[in-house]
C-alpha cells in the first residue's frame, strides 16, 4: 500500500473515533442518570435518610441476605460493560447501602444494649431471689443468729471495759485529789451521847479524804454505843459527812448488886450506873449475871415478861397516866401474877397476868380513892367475873 493511503485512514479513524468520543460525551450528558426516576433491575430503592422499623433480627437479616445477593448478580452482569452511568449508579447505591448498613447496625447495637439491659435486671432479680432463698435457709438463719450475738458479746463486753476504765480512772481522782478531804463532820438526832463521843466512835478525821473509809465500818463503830439505835452515814460532796443517828431511850431499870442497869423497851442493856433514875425498877429478873453488859439484851424469858409489863404500864397510862406515874417497882418473878409497887400510897397490887387490864385499872382507881391513907394489898389477881377484888391493910 502506498504511504498516503494509509496516513489518510488512520485521519479518517480517528476523525470517526473523536466524533464517537463527542457523541457518547453529548449522550452521557444528555443521559445522565437519576436515581429518581430510573429504575434498576434488582435492586431495591433506598431513601437518602433511611427508615427506622421495628422488625424483629430475623427480618433484618433476611433483607441484608437479599440485598447481598443482588448486588452479586449485578457485579456479574455488569462485569463485562462497565459505562460510566453505571459507575455513578453504583457508587450512589454504595453510599445508601453503607448508610444502611450504619442504620442496621445502630439498631443491632441498641437492641443488643436493651437485651444486656435486660439481662442486667434479670440477673439482678435473680441475685436478689437467690439471696432470699438462702436467707430462708435455716442454716444461714442460725449463722445469722450466732453472729448477731456474738456481735452483741462483744459490744457487751466493750462497753464493760470501758465502764471499768472509767470508774478506775475516777477512783483514782477521787483519792489524790485534795478537792475531797474532810472539812466537815455533822451529827445529827444525837441528845444523849455527845457529838465528840460519837465523832471518836466513828474514827473519821478532818482532812481525810472522803472517800478513804467504807460507811458500813463507820456504822459498826458508832454502833458500839448502846444507846446507838441505828446510824447513817451519808457523804455529802465535796467535804462534809454527815452522820444521822437514832438513839435509844431507857425505860426501866434492873438491880445489879449496889448498882443500876438502864434498859429500854426492848430489853437492850443501855447503861450500867451507880447513879439511880426516876424510872420504874424490875426485880427477880432471870438474865444471868455474865450476860449484863452494855449492848446485850435480856434473856428471853425476861423478854417476854417485859412485854407483858410494856402492856401493864400502857393499860396505866390511861385517865392522864396517874397510875403509871405511881408505879415504882414491878416484881416480874410470876408470869401469872405481876407485883406492881405504888410507893408513894403505900400499896402493892398483885395485878394477876394481863387479861382485863383496863377492868383492872378502874379497881385501882377506886382502891386508891378508898383506901388513901391505909398502907396494904390490893388484890386483883382473881376472876374478876365471880369473885369481887379486895384490899388487904397492912396490920
Amino acid at each position: 500500500m502506498p504511504r498516503r493511503t494509509k496516513e489518510k485512514r488512520n485521519k479518517n479513524n480517528s476523525k470517526k473515533s473523536t466524533n464517537k468520543k463527542e457523541k457518547l460525551n453529548e449522550n452521557s450528558q444528555n443521559n445522565k442518570f437519576s436515581f429518581d426516576e430510573e429504575i434498576v433491575i434488582g435492586l431495591r430503592r433506598i431513601d437518602d435518610e433511611p427508615k427506622t422499623n421495628d422488625k424483629s433480627k430475623k427480618a433484618q437479616k433476611q433483607s441484608k441476605k437479599k440485598v447481598q445477593k443482588s448486588r452479586k448478580k449485578s457485579k456479574e452482569k455488569n462485569a463485562k460493560h462497565i459505562d460510566e452511568p453505571e459507575l455513578i449508579i453504583k457508587s450512589k447505591y454504595m453510599e445508601n447501602y453503607e448508610n444502611v448498613d450504619r442504620v442496621d447496625n445502630h439498631k443491632k447495637n441498641s437492641f443488643n444494649k436493651k437485651n444486656i439491659k435486660n439481662r442486667k435486671k434479670i440477673s439482678k432479680s435473680s441475685k436478689a431471689e437467690i439471696k432470699q432463698e438462702i436467707e430462708q435457709d435455716p442454716k444461714v438463719i442460725k449463722k445469722k443468729e450466732l453472729s448477731r450475738k456474738r456481735r452483741k458479746f462483744v459490744l457487751k463486753i466493750f462497753k464493760i471495759i470501758v465502764l471499768i476504765g472509767i470508774i478506775i480512772a475516777g477512783i483514782i481522782f477521787a483519792l489524790l485529789s485534795p478537792i475531797f478531804n474532810v472539812k466537815e463532820i455533822r451529827v445529827i438526832g444525837n441528845s444523849k451521847i455527845s457529838t465528840d463521843t460519837i465523832i471518836s466512835l466513828s474514827g473519821l478525821k478532818s482532812e481525810q479524804n472522803i472517800f478513804d473509809f467504807k460507811t458500813s465500818d463507820v456504822v459498826d463503830a458508832i454502833k458500839q454505843n448502846a444507846y446507838v439505835d441505828t446510824v447513817d452515814v451519808q457523804r455529802k460532796l465535796p467535804d462534809i459527812i454527815n452522820i444521822n443517828v437514832v438513839e435509844r431511850v431507857a425505860t426501866y431499870i434492873l438491880k445489879f448488886g449496889n448498882a443500876y442497869v438502864y434498859i429500854n423497851n426492848q430489853g437492850y442493856i443501855l447503861e450500867i450506873t451507880n447513879k439511880e433514875a426516876n424510872y420504874p425498877i424490875i426485880t427477880n429478873y432471870e438474865t444471868p449475871e455474865e450476860q449484863i453488859k452494855e449492848g446485850n439484851r435480856l434473856c428471853s424469858e425476861d423478854l417476854e415478861k417485859l412485854n407483858d409489863v410494856l402492856k401493864i404500864i400502857e393499860a396505866a397510862s390511861v385517865n392522864n397516866g396517874e397510875i403509871k406515874k405511881l408505879i415504882t417497882q414491878i416484881n416480874i418473878e410470876n408470869k401469872s401474877n405481876y407485883i406492881l409497887t405504888l410507893q408513894k400510897e403505900k400499896k402493892q397490887v398483885y395485878i394477876g397476868d394481863t387479861t382485863n387490864l383496863s377492868t383492872k385499872m378502874l379497881w385501882i382507881d377506886k382502891f386508891l380513892e378508898e383506901e388513901k391513907d391505909n398502907e396494904g394489898i390490893i388484890f386483883l389477881n382473881i376472876d374478876l367475873n365471880n369473885v369481887q377484888p379486895y384490899f388487904r391493910e397492912k396490920v
